[in-house]
């Protein structure tokens, strides 16, 4: 587990490479948010990012709520990044996925590269023209057809069918 020092907790802030999920689950002990998975889609097609899960927001207000039992939330983690129907392409190490310790709470913390020009789109589902996300400011956002058909083409172009 990793220590991280924060001086003021108060001053915890999304942007275009930070997102805060609670994480919480029906039972208060961890569960994976879905909406994590379109953060970690928008993330690896844009500049990277840190999806941080444990994190309460209300109203723009952001507090350390802890997970209770991050190990299985790992589990899930590893094991939706390895089924093509959940998730094109898993552009996580194992460096990239860790348990860290905030204000005495444990959270989880992922860190996603952006993918290379070969692996884009990284999208959820088996349609990369509605699984297809990219981070606009604090936001993901949908990509259009447009952008999803300009990055396939790309990588075609990158990485031709073999004869």
């Amino acid at each position: 587990m990793t220590q991280f020092a924060l001086d003021d907790i108060q001053h915890l802030r999304e942007s275009v490479q930070v997102e805060f999920k609670l994480a919480a689950g029906r039972d208060g002990q961890g569960q994976l948010p879905e909406g994590m998975w379109e953060s970690y889609s928008a993330f690896a097609n844009t500049l990277g990012g840190e999806i941080i899960l444990g994190v309460r927001e209300s109203q723009g207000d952001f507090t350390i709520e802890g997970i209770a039992n991050p190990l299985p939330m790992l589990e899930d983690i590893w094991r939706i990044l390895k089924d093509p129907r959940r998730v094109s392409c898993n552009v996580l190490s194992p460096t990239d996925v860790q348990i860290i310790e905030l204000a005495g709470k444990k959270l989880i913390r992922l860190h996603v590269p952006e993918a290379t020009a070969h692996q884009k789109p990284v999208f959820l589902g088996p349609d990369p023209y509605t699984g297809t996300f990219f981070r606009v400011d604090s936001s993901d956002m949908r990509a259009s057809r447009r952008q999803v058909s300009q990055l396939l083409k790309k990588q075609r172009r990158l990485c031709p069918p073999e004869q």
